[in-house]
């Protein structure tokens, strides 16, 4: 196995797991608020976003890479939270820089092989090279495995984000 950076070149297989993961979370967003992805159209045009946040947010995309087919991905943004950028964030907490996980995959025949701790162990190496002071992500309440794995990676819940549908 090998993980690396992402290239262009890994667009296509990025676009291909995206669906899947999408179709992931909403057989485990148990609020519905999640969506399979309509066309292979509407996940290029997500994980493009993906990737311009990424470049626009001081972030990395690395690739999980299993005999030549890319198995897996990590995406990331590290977000500063410095004196004098937001007064209300600066009256209530003390400064800091995280690295955000935005996206993580790896495809489910692959999983308990390493390669979700190897993406992130990458994408912290690479926040810690920023200088960032936290690892955050946010992970669906129904996705026990996901929660599971996570915590057992040194994570620990810290908030929860309540929902309820108002029609």
């Amino acid at each position: 196995m090998t993980i690396r950076p992402f290239h262009p070149k890994d667009r296509t297989a990025i676009d291909e797991l995206a669906i899947k993961l999408h179709a992931h979370f909403a057989q485990v967003d148990d609020t519905a608020e999640s969506l399979p992805f309509a066309s292979p159209r509407d996940a290029h045009g997500y994980m493009q976003r993906m990737i311009d946040d990424s470049e626009d947010m001081n972030g990395a995309m690395y690739v999980a890479e299993e005999n030549g087919q890319v198995v897996g991905f990590i995406q990331g943004v590290i977000i500063d939270h410095r004196p004098g950028q937001d007064a209300v964030f600066d009256a209530v907490h003390e400064p800091r820089k995280d690295g955000w996980i935005g996206l993580l995959y790896v495809e489910p025949e692959q999983r308990g092989s390493g390669i979700g701790r190897a993406l992130l162990d990458e994408m912290k190496r690479y926040f810690q090279s920023k200088n960032c002071d936290t690892l955050r992500l946010k992970v669906l309440s129904g996705n026990q495995p996901a929660i599971a794995f996570y915590e057992k990676y040194g994570l620990t819940a810290r908030e929860v984000e309540m929902i309820t549908k108002l029609w």
